[in-house]
């Protein structure tokens, strides 16, 4: 993690009558919890110049997940005093900006398979979960576990096992407290890979390493704080969508969100943006990109927060849940979805004529040197010759015509251990049942259904 450096502060002195400065009252108070607060900087004394007031200090990152800036005091008296600097930098969302806990992009607790849909939480604060641990994430993973999916949550933030309020959940993600979709605020506008969702996937390769499924993005929280334009933030939408698609498998499917309700200088901001959010998903399409309505499936500030940024424990699970229900409907929309779906259950031909038996069935019935199933040499019929055309099957195994008889096609001990039905072979080496009907167990061999014997 970069840490914030301050340069020491250097003045040169040579009039007496400046007197002299009271030096740095508090220091540095130190990093506290995951970069506690600084302690701010004293005040400098007294002098012709009335003294500085001092700095108030800069507000502090709060415990845990770096908090807000508090803000600059201001400077005090002398020479008319020198205004103040106000409020400082407000409170962008900046709580846990790296994530957090272990990367591990290839866990899953159901993974062991290698079957499992894996799904990428990519965005924010709020992906991140600020407010209440796993955020809407572990909702999801319950909710899409329940409904009987393997499901590996992936990128390179978090662990794969994590527990809260009785969910256990995988905990892996890439959503970035503070972050907006391209270019930082604050401190960490233009510094690489920080600030930014689409520089901090590209720093890391997220989306290349984690070769997600299913892919949940919510950002344009922080953009909004920041009073980025609507034009400026679908610009920065096209550009990571370009980045992510270029990255994810073919079949990974994105679903692009709107955010919930906020409190800004500017309400509007949020209704304009969403509504962009929409227009860029509708434009990306043909690539894989599908609209997401998180501001839909809540009820407007009632389940955000205290700080009216973050959703509450309400806001969280009615999100999970969302995504739950428009992840199960599309898996089940496209059966196919990872190449993995069986083919359609086979359909039932028109029957030939069934053969009529001869009048006087020979009494020995001519040796020959081709096999077939043993049930039509026993009615009297032959074999047919080495290179029959199958006619018709029925339960006695595979019938041909020569010279205008009936005739047994087949190879003896295959056809007499496993009669096709409708008209399909029987399996030669699959025995993983498919599909089951009164005419027994199917497989599937080259693409085509056969029995299994």
């Amino acid at each position: 993690m970069r840490l914030l450096q301050l340069a020491p502060l250097a003045l040169s002195l040579t009039a007496p009558a400046i007197a002299q400065f009271g030096g740095m009252g508090g220091g540095m108070g130190g990093f506290g919890g995951d970069m506690g607060g600084f302690g701010g900087m004293g005040g400098f004394g007294g002098g012709d110049m009335g003294g500085f007031g001092g700095m108030g200090g800069m507000g502090g990152f709060g415990g845990g997940d770096m908090g807000g800036f508090g803000g600059m005091g201001g400077f005090g008296g002398g020479m008319g005093g020198m205004g103040g600097f106000g409020g400082g930098m407000g409170g962008f969302d900046m709580g846990g900006m790296f994530g957090g806990g272990q990367s591990n992009t290839n866990g899953g607790i159901d993974d062991e398979t290698g079957e499992s849909i894996r799904i990428m939480p990519m965005g924010d604060s709020i992906t991140f979960g600020i407010g209440e641990t796993g955020g809407y994430r572990k909702y999801l993973y319950d909710d899409l576990t329940k409904k009987g999916y393997k499901i590996d949550m992936v990128g390179p933030e978090g662990a794969s096992r994590a527990t809260f309020n009785g969910i256990t959940y995988d905990d892996n993600h890439a959503g970035y407290s503070g972050y907006t979709i391209k270019y930082g605020l604050g401190f960490f506008s233009g510094q690489e890979g920080e600030g930014s969702l689409f520089n901090v996937l590209k720093l890391k390769d997220a989306v290349k390493k984690a070769q997600p499924d299913i892919i949940t993005l919510i950002i344009g929280t922080n953009d909004m704080s920041g009073q980025h334009s609507t034009q400026s933030c679908t610009n920065d939408l096209h550009d990571l969508l370009d980045y992510i698609i270029g990255d994810m498998p073919s079949h990974c499917t994105i679903f692009l969100s709107t955010i919930p309700d906020l409190q800004t200088n500017n309400a509007a901001n949020v209704v304009a943006y969403n509504e962009a959010v929409k227009k860029v998903a509708t434009e990306y399409a043909n690539k894989n990109v599908k609209f997401a309505d998180i501001h839909g499936c809540m009820n407007g500030m009632n389940d955000m927060g205290t700080d009216k940024v973050h959703p509450n424990g309400s806001g969280y699970k009615k999100m999970g849940d969302y995504f739950a229900e428009v992840i199960d409907s599309f898996l089940k929309e496209n059966p196919d979805f990872k190449g993995t779906a069986a083919p359609a259950a086979p359909s039932t031909p028109a029957a030939p004529a069934i053969p009529v038996a001869p009048v006087t069935p020979p009494a020995n019935p001519p040796a020959t040197t081709a096999t077939c199933s043993a049930k039509i040499t026993s009615q009297g019929y032959k074999c047919c010759s080495a290179n029959c055309v199958v006619q018709y099957t029925d339960a006695d195994g595979d019938w041909g015509v020569e010279n205008g008889n009936w005739c047994g096609c087949g190879n003896g001990a295959a056809a007499a251990t496993c009669v096709g039905a409708q008209g399909f072979p029987c399996c030669k080496t699959t025995k993983t049942v498919e599909y089951t009907d009164a005419d027994g167990k199917w497989g599937v061999e080259n693409g085509n259904w056969c029995l299994i014997n």
